[in-house]
């Protein structure tokens, strides 16, 4: 199966997506094409959300994004992280965790905007 974006992609323009999409792999705009655009931002991730998994799969979900940051927190239910990257990068990053895996349920998500972090990538608790 394609990735949720190709797919997303396809439907709206009315194509029909082929079964070999699914070996194209996404890669996200590079951060450093527009740095004066960037934004670094504090998510709380708020629900049930202390199955073990899920640190691991926010960290893997942001390094596919292409954005920097930590995850500070991780508890049964908040998770805390800085994140940064362009705008719609950030905004992709919280839709994704707001599904998250089924392992948690996220009832909310606070984002805030931080100073910028000059950070070189995604690091978690759990790796």
């Amino acid at each position: 199966m394609p990735p949720l974006d190709s797919l997303a992609l396809a439907c709206q323009f009315g194509a029909n997506p082929k079964p070999e999409a699914a070996m194209d792999h996404h890669v996200p705009p590079s951060p450093a094409a527009d740095p004066a655009r960037e934004q670094s931002q504090s998510f709380a991730v708020l629900g049930d959300v202390g199955a073990p998994i899920f640190a691991a799969w926010i960290a893997r979900h942001a390094r596919r994004l292409g954005l920097r940051g930590a995850i500070l927190r991780h508890d049964a239910g908040r998770v805390e992280m800085v994140v940064t990257g362009l705008p719609d990068l950030l905004d992709a990053m919280a839709l994704g965790c707001s599904l998250g895996p089924q392992e948690v349920w996220v009832e909310r998500i606070d984002r805030t905007e931080t100073a910028l972090q000059n950070l070189n990538e995604f690091a978690s608790i759990a790796d």
